[in-house]
């Protein structure tokens, strides 16, 4: 990717954004209408204008960091690769490089979490999910990092069928449907769940604490429009020792998964979480939530996408 000298107008999850920097994202007609978020390079000394206010949460993991402000903002960053402040409006975030990294890291870590930020300005929960499309219809993976969500993915992709987004789901409802949005086209995965699925491939390593890898797909493999969700597989912590399970969930059960697996769990006031919680009462009730269980054996890939497409196919002549 090359820097632009001028703003463009891009899409993902929804949202228009207006960038200097070239996005991997499908671009939009550049309009005098305000895009929903101005991405803009900055220096340090912006980056210190903007965390000024009083933080009120603070959290690190391994080399992330988040700082929440009293005005809502937030600054986010990864040690010794880039940073970001999100504007309390998440109308404008502000990057800054922390030293020579590839654009398609960069992007990966902006259009995931960073822009998760944006989305919860907006009333969108993102899940920490992956989905694909099967038919016109998605379907989606909910689990945390490490449950096999991009590797399942991936499965599909071998099969023929296209990713519409990893790692981040963003959802709209529309009267008693649910539509799922599409993401960037990429997908992260290990080494060995690549060496599994992908026989000729592309990959960037995504930085120096994790082995895993970013794939960037093809216009073929990736799906670029919102399309209904059809059904929310839940990936266990635990998985079954020899057979493929599938299991509809309903009540609590179905629920809580959904509040369990937020994209972004930062941003904890209490709007926020009546906001979370209504969403997942709404959403489990609109969609079959069910649990997978499946042998964690990259053999056994093939026979639970065969058990899945299975399930969606017998979901479809019931409903």
């Amino acid at each position: 990717m090359s820097l632009s000298h001028r703003s463009e107008m891009y899409s993902v999850y929804g949202l228009t954004l207006r960038s200097a920097i070239q996005l991997p994202c499908p671009s939009v007609e550049l309009t005098l209408a305000s895009p929903d978020i101005e991405l803009l390079e900055c220096g340090p000394t912006e980056i210190l204008q903007a965390c000024r206010l009083k933080r009120i949460s603070f959290r690190e993991e391994g080399f992330w960091q988040c700082s929440i402000f009293a005005d809502g903002s937030a600054h986010v960053s990864w040690k010794e690769h880039f940073e970001f402040v999100v504007s309390a409006s998440a109308k404008q975030v502000l990057w800054r490089k922390l030293q020579e990294v590839s654009n398609e890291v960069f992007f990966t870590y902006f259009l995931g979490q960073v822009l998760s930020y944006c989305l919860l300005a907006r009333g969108i929960e993102p899940l920490h999910a992956t989905a694909i499309v099967v038919g016109d219809k998605a379907v989606a993976f909910l689990g945390d990092s490490g449950f096999g969500k991009s590797t399942l993915a991936a499965t599909f992709l071998q099969k023929g069928y296209a990713l519409l987004t990893d790692d981040v789901l963003a959802l709209e409802f529309r009267g008693e449907n649910v539509w799922a949005r599409p993401g960037i086209a990429r997908v992260k995965l290990n080494p060995d769940s690549a060496d599994a699925v992908f026989w000729e491939r592309r990959s960037i390593p995504m930085n120096s604490f994790t082995s895993k890898m970013i794939f960037p797909l093809n216009d073929s493999q990736h799906g670029n429009r919102v399309v209904p969700l059809q059904a929310l597989y839940v990936l266990p912590h635990k998985p079954s020792k020899s057979r493929i399970l599938v299991r509809r969930l309903s009540g609590r059960s179905s629920f809580l998964p959904i509040v369990q697996n937020t994209f972004n769990d930062t941003v904890l006031h209490p709007d926020r979480l009546k906001q979370q919680f209504a969403f997942a009462g709404r959403l489990a009730g609109l969609i079959p939530i069910k649990r997978l269980s499946y042998p964690r054996r990259l053999d056994m890939l093939p026979a639970i996408a065969d058990a899945i497409l299975a399930d969606i196919s017998r979901e479809s002549k019931s409903s």
